[in-house]
């Protein structure tokens, strides 16, 4: 009876169908796993992917697009995703205090990106792995904020370094720039071998060279008379140089084009700006400021007001009138005094004059 059933379901061909479907068993769990083997690391935004094995991040990366990963025991072979488009941070306008004891606020904003722009996979899993180390992208803003908080105040109060008034504070946007550059980038920075500090080379090399101030004159001179003794016993050009580079590499990170390597955080510093330097609202100074500006704008109207004065009288007297005429005239016109012309009607002026004259010899 079985072997009946048997020889009927192959004549029939159910037998062959089901073998069929069992062969297509292996390709439908081929198929699966490929599809579990795919990963998209996305374009867009741009991501790079830190390989794991076993749990472990490695120093190499998987790019962009379509990847065959393992994620599944006993491979475990996968991808941390990192989104690496440039990120762009505004601090809230620090304040800082001057040697004069001046309140000012300082903005300042960064650009970075995460990983090293060189084509360097095994190094930019290196500085990605640093990144992550470093708190990712929460992280890095934190601790980038942190460090340019405390630099910007202690430049700033510093009596050795920096500026030593407010006035002068307000226009050191270039020196602000490279000294926290200096400290963000670390020994990644060339470093500048003078017994001269950099902030006074980048002004003496400076084309024109920056003329010191009243406070730098006391220490380095007039026209930087010390620093010229102090390169005389160094190498000068070398110097020359460094600085050269190190403005150059400033100019870049202003421009938002700066390709600064950050390795301890794992990111790349593009760009450092540092807005206008103003006296914090509400203070005194503010108030004291105010006024100086306002009285010295006064002063410069009285002075231009007074010279077409002068050149107002020269036309005149150069017309036949005399000098107080000329006077009397301009006068009128600035509307500082007024002439008025009456006219009295019904009154003989001849008989009243010759009624005064009368008067006047009795």
């Amino acid at each position: 009876m079985t072997a009946a059933i048997i020889f009927g379901l192959i004549g029939s061909g159910a037998l062959w169908s089901l073998a069929n479907i069992w062969g297509c068993v292996p390709l439908g769990l081929g198929l699966i796993g490929l599809t579990l083997c795919l990963k998209k690391i996305p374009a867009e935004p741009p991501h790079l992917g830190v390989v794991t094995i076993w749990g472990e991040r490695k120093e190499k990366i998987k790019k962009e697009g379509l990847r065959f990963l393992a994620p599944f025991f006993p491979f475990l072979y996968d991808v941390i995703l990192i989104n690496v488009e440039k990120k762009n941070q505004d601090l809230p306008a620090e304040t800082i205090r001057t040697p004069d004891l001046a309140v000012l606020e300082i903005p300042i904003s960064l650009t970075w990106t995460p990983g090293t722009p060189k084509k360097d996979d095994k190094k930019n899993g290196a500085f990605l792995i640093n990144y992550l180390n470093s708190g990712g992208e929460d992280g890095v803003v934190d601790i980038l904020a942190d460090i340019v908080r405390e630099r910007v105040r202690e430049w700033a109060i510093a009596v050795n370094e920096g500026p030593q008034r407010f006035k002068d504070a307000i226009g050191a946007q270039e020196e602000a720039v490279e000294i926290l550059v200096k400290t963000i980038a670390g020994e990644e920075l060339e470093a500048i071998d003078s017994s001269v500090p950099t902030p006074i080379l980048f002004k003496y090399f400076n084309k024109p060279m920056i003329m010191p101030n009243k406070d730098q004159v006391k220490k380095w001179g007039k026209k930087w008379k010390v620093v010229e003794e102090m390169l005389e016993q160094e190498d000068r050009i070398r110097t020359e140089k460094a600085i050269q580079k190190r403005r150059n590499i400033i100019k870049m990170i202003k421009t938002g084009n700066g390709t600064q390597p950050i390795p301890q955080l794992g990111i790349t510093l593009n760009r450092l700006n540092i807005g206008d330097i103003t006296i914090k609202q509400g203070t005194q100074l503010e108030k004291a400021a105010e006024r100086e500006v306002t009285e010295e704008r006064e002063r410069a109207a009285e002075i231009l007001e007074l010279k077409h004065v002068r050149n107002r009288i020269k036309e005149l007297t150069e017309m036949k009138y005399s000098l107080q005429e000329a006077r009397d005239i301009v006068q009128t016109e600035r509307s500082k005094v007024d002439k008025k012309i009456n006219e009295i009607i019904g009154i003989d002026l001849e008989g009243l004059g010759r009624g005064l004259g009368q008067d006047f010899k009795k």
